[in-house]
């Protein structure tokens, strides 16, 4: 499976690494995030890691590739 490697390394990201790369991520893009809204941010990253891995490993070796087109 072919996956760009920003996406890869979003995956390979261990549960306590997400809090940081949270906090280093939005730092980059100056997105500040309110220090009462951070525990939910990064909550949100986790479920959306999770399931970004769930679709992955469901489309097998068709990740990474261009979708083709829908046709009625």
């Amino acid at each position: 499976m072919a996956l760009d490697a920003e996406t890869q390394a979003f995956l390979d990201l261990a549960e306590a690494e997400i809090a940081p790369w949270t906090a280093a991520r939005a730092a980059e893009r100056d997105l500040p995030i309110p220090t009462q809204a951070l525990a939910g941010v990064i909550d949100n990253v986790a479920l959306l890691r999770a399931q970004t891995r769930l679709f992955i490993d469901a489309l097998g070796e068709a990740a990474g590739q261009t979708p083709e087109p829908f046709q009625p």
